[in-house]
This record gives structure tokens, sequence and C-alpha cells, in this order.
């Protein structure tokens, strides 16, 4: 039996779904990116191998960071191997971009490529090279 609102998404509060000690790094993570950019809609740091969720924050309901961070680590281990391969010339993967109609979704290797940090931003809250050098300056 389902009970619909034990499976709602928490808005607007930062939850930790790991480990004591991976949990608090990530928390710190999204703690100092909120801080610097509270229009963030939604933000979440993913252990990549597993594709679990170690720490999550959301504005809105519909963004569930569970079902995202799974595609996305597909996506990122794709284009890790990819790289590896030499399949797609160039220099190590920095971050993947994805521009819809109305936001900005960008995906940062941390930890050597083992995490990402996912943050999605409205343009009319936030630009690219803000993202990016938010992104770059609290996930080293």
């Amino acid at each position: 039996m389902t009970i619909p609102f034990l499976n709602r998404v928490r808005t607007r509060q930062l939850t930790v779904g790991a480990s004591h000690e991976a949990g608090v790094q990530a928390r710190t993570v999204l703690e100092k990116l909120l801080a610097e950019l509270p229009e963030l809609l939604l933000t979440c740091v993913v252990e990549v191998p597993s594709g679990r969720v170690l720490a999550s924050y959301t504005r809105e309901a519909h963004l569930n960071p569970n079902q995202i961070s799974l595609r996305y680590a597909k996506l990122l281990q794709l284009t890790t191997k990819t790289l590896a391969a030499q399949q797609i010339p160039g220099g190590p993967l920095t971050d993947i971009n994805v521009l819809l109609e109305d936001q900005l979704h960008t995906v940062w290797p941390m930890r050597n490529g083992q995490w990402y940090c996912f943050v999605a931003v409205r343009f009319a809250d936030a630009n690219l090279g803000m993202a990016r050098d938010i992104l770059r300056r609290h996930t080293a």
C-alpha cells in the first residue's frame, strides 16, 4: 500500500541520505552552493558508481533528486568511459550542461569522478558562467 503524502519529496530542506562522513561532506557542498545561489531549483551530490544520492535540496516537489540523479549518473558513467576509450577527442571531463527552455542543468564531477554535483536553476536567476564558477569554487 502506498500512502501518497509519505512519498513526497521534501521541499526547501537539505536532505542527507548517506553514511555519516560522505553525507556531511555532501551537505557542506550543498550548503555553500545554496548560500551563494539560493535560487537553485534543485541540487544534489551523487555517488557515481552506485547512483546513490548523498545529499539533496529541491524547491519544487515535481523535481525529485532521486529520479534525476540516476539518469545523470548513467550519462556521466557513459561519457567517462567514452573519453577513457578515446572515442571522443579531448581532455578530462569538466562538466555537462543541458540547456532547456527556461532552465540550466549542470553536472559537475567531483572527487576524481567518484561523485558529481547536479544543479538546476532558471535562466532568470543565473547564467551558465555564474553557475559554473560557483560549482568550481565549492566542489574543489
